[in-house]
């Protein structure tokens, strides 16, 4: 599984503030706590001492066991590595920090209400159900085998049945798992899913104003092939553009033949240049942000490959 960079990073430093609360920081007591790593960096509720702005952001990097840990950075592969090259990384690092200081906000407002206790909050599962509300949002038909459900679901039923679980657990469950942050997750996600869109379409008006040409045909629109298969969809365009095309031979002079050759292959290494370059971007910053020139290419690409 290829992991984006975006993806990676969260890892990182999912797995270093484990390893620092559950095996250093123990070694170290503070003030004769041995938990003050925990302390430091869980969310406590509004108007305990311990409570800290930045905790809004650390406690999602905190984790309260290994399965903890490991379901949270499981499911961040899964879902995010195939949202971050959809948006691009700029986009899924402010997506993936707003759906967790969202849901810890959700989370804190039912407590206000008396609806659930006050507890401290420790863990990414509120930005990991945003990521996972985004995959379904991107790619609703790609198919995930669930264990020990013995066919596949659709990713837009999953999400589904888990936005009424764990609303259900949520008025009813008293487990201390923090159902309504990820709720709150899904919730906010959809709030940012929802703005990026209508964002994106006036984006496309001024764009389809300021030119005469537009690419609505083009095949390189949102789809989930590359969360389906495992392939990234920068891979595959590169596999589409990539294709060699043999020139059509006919009988000319020698010189007149490698002055084709040479014409043929200046041409063909700018386009493959020029198609690199707007991979590139696709890559940084999704496509949705390509200008209408550069979807033009592509869509002109594909169709001299396919022909």
């Amino acid at each position: 599984m290829r992991i984006t960079p975006a993806v990676k990073i969260i890892l990182i430093v999912n797995i270093v503030f484990f390893a620092l609360s559950e095996l250093i920081c123990p070694m170290f007591p503070l003030g004769g706590y041995t938990d003050w790593f925990t302390a430091f960096n869980a969310l406590h509720p509004i108007g305990s001492s311990n409570f800290a702005i930045y905790q809004y952001v650390t406690y999602m990097f905190m984790h309260g066991g290994w399965m903890h840990l490991f379901f949270n950075m499981w499911s961040l592969m899964i879902f995010g590595n195939s949202v971050e090259m959809q948006v691009g990384t700029k986009r899924f690092v402010y997506y993936y920090l707003i759906c967790g200081i969202g849901s810890a906000l959700v989370n804190q407002f039912m407590s206000f209400l008396g609806i659930i206790p006050q507890n401290i909050l420790v863990g990414a599962s509120g930005a990991i159900y945003g990521v996972m509300a985004a995959a379904a949002y991107y790619f609703p038909n790609a198919k995930l085998f669930i264990i020990p459900i013995p066919f596949p679901i659709k990713l837009k039923w999953l999400v589904a049945f888990y936005t009424a679980f764990e609303m259900y657990n949520g008025f009813k469950s008293v487990d201390g798992v923090a159902h309504f942050a990820h709720l709150g997750g899904i919730f906010v996600g959809a709030v940012i899913l929802i703005i990026w869109k209508h964002m994106d379409n006036a984006t496309s008006g001024r764009r389809r104003w300021n030119s005469s040409y537009s690419s609505s045909g083009s095949s390189y629109s949102r789809t989930g092939s590359s969360y389906d298969t495992g392939e990234t969809l920068v891979d595959r365009l590169k596999k589409i553009f990539k294709k060699e095309r043999k020139p059509k031979m006919t009988v000319h002079s020698v010189r007149e033949t490698n002055y084709q050759d040479h014409e043929y292959n200046s041409k063909k290494k700018a386009r493959d240049e020029e198609i690199d370059r707007i991979l590139d971007k696709i890559r940084q910053s999704g496509y949705q942000n390509l200008s209408d020139e550069e979807k033009r290419t592509l869509f002109d690409a594909s169709k001299s490959m396919q022909k």
